[in-house]
């Protein structure tokens, strides 16, 4: 029992815990472990290994991202991830292992004793959990998912885990509300995302009901009393509020563990995910490969704290390269071109300090060191400038009353002062950055919304969808999810940069580009992921491997 306690405390102190295996978090079943959990150390544990699931690094949003054309990793970079990839199966693997496990140890646990706000909690955050699997693959264990002996458990239908998801927030929520209830353990430290504040957590709980309406807001017939758990939330109007962000921050700590974010480990070095162009053009007001930018003309005050361009306008790469656009160097969706595995690393293009907590790009270039940044940054779930988005949506779509120009500009605002919250970390540790100023944001917003103004009912879906589409960026399970429901952002389309005439290079220097890339065929879109092979269809009989992803699979993907 020590050993186990020494282990969860450790867990709670450095919030990181690698080398992990199944059998510490086995606590009921375990013969030499102690019979009843610690409910803190339980959760800790349980929340920072969903954040891991969910976010980039060696998890499911490294391979998403090229999904949604934030990157252009050169072994995902068409649609590609198959049932053997790596990065789906951890997530999977660690959801279902350390995560769903460990919420349903503290139900059993927290609610004979009336510690009812711990049972809350991982309610709450057992429903986020299931309805992001669900969101990226469907029909999935639910029911059977944590029955004792059994190992091959049957997956449930999407639309009835939505439905089951909804009345455990219901549950939940009635948990955190009870005034009546014991609660002799109270969290505190142990809840890294609001410190056990419960008025937060019924908060976070509407809105993340919130954003399962939403997103089935096409299939209501599915999900029992749509409308009237809908008008419930929108009338209380309790959604979470400025500052009570759901996400986690990484630190710069390095010692004993690693606790910065996950993707910045790959700061430095030869590249494996190149920040896509496309996405880069949008934020610029391009239209090399965006054609039809809906924010043509208007740079994104947001660019430089996005993207770090190692590349000064004298320098010259030290390899054969693919793609430049001024100082922007990277490489091509569904690339063929002989250069797209030139080693340009100290060249490359690389994220900046808003998503990794990496450099802020002053225009003077220079190499990335992992000494010059810091990895301090937040993996964001759901953000309060993506409430904002996501009732901006609800208006347009007639589901609720409101200004839509309105929550659209305070959802840019609020994106835009989401990067100053990272800038306000980064700064307590020298990795300094202006923040945007006043006169720029009106510019940008006032901008955007002249676009807004001019647009039709479809034109001004787009804007927002692809305003939250760049506020995402590093979340792009959300981004998935909302283009296969909407179609926004309009994607990449590899035509666009074979049409006769058009350079890889827009700043004129060909010299070292190719002037036209051969771009593979990208595969049919994949409405869903395919199962993990490795951990679940050929272990479990009763889950088959899906024949064709390209077809809606999830019920809301109509």
């Amino acid at each position: 029992m020590k050993n186990i306690v020494k282990l969860f405390l450790a867990l709670s102190i450095v919030i990181y815990l690698g080398g992990c295996t199944k059998d510490y978090l086995d606590i009921n079943k375990s013969p030499n472990s102690p019979t009843t959990p610690e409910l803190n150390q339980l959760l800790s544990g349980s929340q920072y290994f969903m954040v891991q699931a969910l976010s980039q690094g060696n998890f499911i949003g490294y391979g998403l991202s090229s999904y949604v054309h934030y990157l252009n990793p050169r072994e995902d970079s068409n649609y590609g991830m198959g049932p053997t990839a790596n990065n789906p199966f951890n997530s999977w693997n660690y959801l279902y292992t350390y995560v769903l496990n460990d919420y349903e140890a503290i139900i059993e646990y927290a609610e004979p004793d009336e510690n009812l706000i711990y049972a809350g909690i991982a309610k709450t955050l057992k429903a986020y959990a299931f309805s992001v699997m669900v969101d990226v693959w469907g029909d999935i264990p639910f029911s059977e998912f944590n029955v004792p002996g059994l190992t091959a458990p049957a997956p449930d239908s999407s639309k009835d885990i939505y439905n089951a998801l909804i009345a455990l927030l219901e549950e939940g929520r009635g948990d955190l509300q009870n005034t009546s209830a014991a609660n002799a353990l109270k969290p505190g430290k142990d809840d890294f995302f609001y410190g056990g504040d419960v008025a937060k957590w019924v908060r976070l709980n509407n809105t993340i009901k919130l954003r399962l309406l939403l997103h089935s807001r096409k299939a209501k017939s599915d999900i029992t009393d749509w409308q009237g758990k809908f008008n419930a939330l929108i009338s209380e109007n309790a959604f979470i509020g400025k500052n009570e962000d759901f996400q986690f921050w990484y630190s710069n700590n390095t010692s004993p563990r690693d606790e910065r974010h996950p993707a910045f480990p790959s700061y430095t070095g030869q590249h494996t995910a190149f920040v896509s162009p496309f996405f880069y053009e949008t934020m610029m007001g391009q239209t090399y490969n965006t054609t039809d930018n809906p924010f043509a003309g208007i740079k994104d005050p947001r660019v430089p704290y996005y993207f770090y361009n190692q590349m000064k306008d004298s320098d010259v790469p030290s390899s054969n390269y693919e793609y430049r656009n001024g100082n922007f160097l990277s490489i091509f969706f569904a690339t063929m071109g002989p250069n797209a595995g030139a080693d340009n690393r100290n060249q490359m293009t690389k994220y900046g300090i808003y998503p990794i907590g990496g450099k802020y790009d002053d225009g003077n270039g220079g190499s990335v060191t992992l000494a010059n940044a810091t990895g301090i940054a937040p993996h964001k779930m759901i953000t309060y400038a993506a409430l904002k988005f996501m009732l901006t949506e609800l208006v347009l779509a007639g589901e609720t009353t409101g200004d839509a120009k309105t929550l659209l500009s305070e959802g840019i605002s609020e994106a835009i002062d989401h990067i100053h919250s990272v800038v306000d970390e980064n700064e307590k540790a020298n990795n300094s950055a202006p923040k945007i100023s006043a006169e720029d944001r009106a510019e940008y917003i006032d901008a955007i919304l002249a676009k807004y103004d001019a647009a039709n009912a479809e034109g001004k879906m787009r804007i927002v969808m692809t305003q939250k589409w760049i506020h995402n960026f590093m979340n792009p399970i959300d981004a998935y999810t909302d283009y296969r429901r909407t179609g926004y952002p309009v994607l990449f389309n590899p035509n666009n940069t074979q049409e006769p005439g058009y350079g890889v290079n827009p700043s004129g220097d060909t010299e070292k580009s190719d002037a036209r890339v051969e771009l593979s065929t990208p595969a049919s879109y994949p409405r869903s992921l395919y199962y993990p092979t490795n951990s679940e269809t050929e272990l479990n009989p009763n889950m088959p491997q899906k024949n064709d992803v390209s077809v809606p699979l999830v019920f809301w993907d109509k």
